[in-house]
């Protein structure tokens, strides 16, 4: 668990996929690689940085989330399975307000982090999308943490 080649080698895997994942967004104008290989759901998440101050825009997979109490995208902070907490949770956390892009369309949302059950759904349903989830949850001590991209206009309780 949390082994330091584990991390070099998921850490430098994430970190070059991130960027071609980048590139090719950028040269096709966001039309490629909006699904993850195998069909999950690529998002992007726009946050402000908490120690810049400059907006950041980051690739995720993301599951659909409705509940009587909110709808939007259902994101894990599980950095590949690496012990490092990625740095958009931590700017999450400072400034819980940013866009999510899905399929080219820019939407305001509220991040809002979620534990119990409700994170333990969203992990399961990301797990069924992305089965590497399950791997990372093993491969770490640490919590991940969970969060619903809330879009405007639904609430919480």
């Amino acid at each position: 668990m949390g082994s330091r080649s584990y991390d070099l080698l998921w850490g430098t895997t994430l970190r070059a996929t991130t960027i071609s994942h980048r590139f090719l967004d950028r040269i096709s104008g966001g039309r490629l690689m909006r699904r993850f290989p195998g069909g999950a759901q690529v998002v992007w998440i726009s946050t402000l940085g908490r120690k810049s101050g400059q907006w950041r825009r980051t690739p995720l997979l993301g599951v659909p989330v409705e509940t009587e109490d909110m709808r939007g995208w259902g994101i894990a902070g599980s950095n590949a399975g690496q012990e490092k907490v990625p740095g958009w949770v931590f700017n999450v956390r400072e400034h819980n307000e940013g866009t999510i892009e899905i399929d080219g369309e820019i939407l305001p949302c509220t991040f809002t982090e979620v534990t119990g059950d409700s994170a333990r759904d969203i992990y399961e349903r990301l797990i069924k999308s992305w089965s590497s989830y399950r791997m990372y949850e093993r491969n770490i001590q640490r919590d991940i943490p969970i969060f619903v991209a809330q879009l405007e206009g639904t609430t919480t309780s």
